[in-house]
């Protein structure tokens, strides 16, 4: 059969680090973008409010002579210096902050600083720059067209075209808080289902560890020996109601495929002959909880000397040999010209590299078979406390013995980086939430005060309170169903964007849209109902009288 031989350039080569980070980062990148996005439309929207009420300084400025580009620049420094005052408490807070994002990681996979460097600080302030200027731009022109003659008379022609753009902005706001709450929503519904997955094997009382012993110096003969003893030494620990052990430990990440050629089978041109492969010792299965389907587990007869023998999946015996008994026939691997191993068991699947993993191909085969030995893990089945540095330091003082853990711990770390980007996603959707009901609050609150005399004129001819609060909820049901109706396709396409990162979650969840409008809606109302409940209470004397 023959294989092709990829050649790409370095840069471009396999990291692990970059694997598993990369899209997580785009995704929560994005997120923290449309955050900025709603954080830049609040801002907006009280500078525009701040200009409104600094029409009639502006309009008797520019009454004497004052230029609309001097104006401008002044306004765009305003802006300009509150955004970068953002951006240093942004900086502030990132540096504290970015400690506890690392807590998500395993310890052993955390070879990134939390301290914001020089292209973070440069990235930062270029931000907050860009955001003062773009953000306050259309305030500043806004707060300066108006005419000055009806503007010094109190009769500025520009108000409803700036609250037409601060009621925009609010529907901006909430279509991307929606669209974050249903991204929050997906995450954390593939969370918990990643948790709810069954690894194929028990993992409760199951500790492991691993030794590698090739560090030291020991022949392949003495590591044969010194595993065997380590196995021995577990297995008379009190409590220890079994022994495991394998070269390749189950959900790790880590992966060993070898080529194989499998008695009767012809494979197809460019077929993938490389099932996973695992070294494992004897009574491996029972000691993991793995139910044996067909056929027998491996022994300590099983050595060297005896004839070669395997195991395989579910999977991997109905690929080859689809309804027929794979038991007796022969497989090869590791260069055999000859299938010369003989298949005597068909283990129930499992998971192999992580919980998100389609179940492939794997073949299990004796250690004890092996002669290029390295490392080995232990598992132990104990309600107790294992004592496995004692123990093995019983045997040798001088192995070094790492990644002692619960096997339920292993598999939480295996799913830190969906842990992170659901509790990462959660609280911008919460955060872009807030900041939507603060931006509706606003917008409401300041269209309460300039309709103050309206409202008066309105309760003077007999306007109940009640209809007063229906009409500014109903004003506030209005911006926040259109914000919610717009987002709708958006959280579609969001849907898809992310899909790769979901696990057994449609991405047009119609639970998870639900849900999230219905909350978004919620919070819109209490939002609204304050600067509702607070024009009902307006004395329509004091209105009458306001000038």
């Amino acid at each position: 059969m023959q294989k092709k031989l990829i050649v790409a350039d370095a840069s471009k080569g396999e990291s692990a680090l970059r694997r598993q980070f990369s899209q997580p980062l785009v995704v929560l990148m994005a997120m923290v973008g449309l955050v900025l996005l709603i954080a830049c439309a609040n801002v907006a929207n009280l500078l525009l409010a701040r200009a409104a009420s600094r029409q009639r300084e502006i309009a008797i400025r520019l009454a004497l002579g004052s230029g609309r580009a001097r104006l401008v620049a002044q306004l765009l420094v305003e802006s300009t210096v509150l955004a970068l005052g953002g951006g240093a408490v942004g900086i502030a807070v990132a540096a504290w902050s970015g400690r506890i994002l690392l807590r998500f990681l395993p310890e052993a996979d955390t070879p990134l600083s939390s301290a914001p460097d020089e292209r973070v600080l440069a990235f930062a302030v270029a931000l907050s720059l860009v955001t003062g200027i773009l953000f306050g731009l259309v305030p500043a022109l806004q707060a300066t067209r108006g005419a000055i003659a009806p503007t010094l008379k109190d009769q500025a022609s520009n108000i409803s075209s700036s609250a037409r753009l601060r009621s925009a902005l609010v529907v901006s706001q909430v279509a991307v808080s929606l669209v974050l709450l249903v991204g929050a929503g997906l995450f954390a519904r593939s969370l918990f289902n990643l948790r709810e997955v069954d690894p194929g094997f028990r993992t409760s009382h199951l500790t492991q560890f691993t030794l590698d012993a090739s560090l030291n110096a020991y022949s392949q003969a003495r590591l044969q020996q010194l595993y065997h003893r380590v196995e021995e030494s577990l297995g008379q620990l009190p409590g220890v109601s079994a022994v495991a052990s394998g070269e390749v430990p189950p959900l790790s990440g880590d992966a060993s495929k070898n080529t194989v050629k499998v008695e009767g089978y012809e494979p197809k041109p460019q077929e993938d002959m490389n099932p996973l492969m695992n070294w494992i010792g004897p009574g491996y299965f029972s000691g993991m909880g793995i139910p044996l389907v067909a056929g027998r587990e491996f022994t300590p007869a099983d050595g060297t000397a005896a004839p070669k023998v395997a195991i395989v999946n579910q999977t991997m015996a109905h690929y080859f040999f689809g309804d027929r008994n794979p038991l007796g026939r022969h497989v090869g691997y590791n260069g055999s010209k000859t299938p010369d191993v003989e298949i005597v068991g068909v283990v129930r699947d499992s998971k192999y590299l992580d919980l998100r993993e389609k179940i492939d191909r794997t073949m299990f085969v004796p250690w004890t078979q092996d002669k290029t030995i390295e490392q080995m893990t232990f598992f132990v089945r104990s309600a107790q406390p294992v004592p496995a540095q004692a123990a093995v330091a019983a045997i040798d003082p001088d192995l070094p013995v790492y990644g002692v853990e619960t096997t339920e711990s292993r598999i939480a770390d295996s799913i830190y980086i969906d842990r992170m980007i659901a509790t990462l996603s959660s609280f911008f959707g919460a955060l872009a939430t807030l900041l939507a009901a603060v931006g509706l609050y606003g917008v409401m609150a300041y269209s309460v005060a300039r309709r103050t005399r309206e409202i008066g004129v309105r309760m003077a001819l007999g306007a109940r309170r009640g209809d007063v609060l229906w009409m500014v909820l109903r004003h506030t049901a209005l911006l926040a169903g259109i914000g919610i109706a717009l987002a709708l396709p958006l959280t579609f396409g969001l849907g898809r964007a992310i899909q790769s990162q979901l696990y057994g979650v449609s991405p047009a969840d119609f639970r998870v849209i639900a849900v999230s409008a219905i909350l978004l809606a919620l919070v819109s109302a209490a939002a609204g109902y304050f600067p509702a409940l607070r024009a009902t209470r307006v004395d329509p004397l004091t209105a009458l009288r306001h000038e």
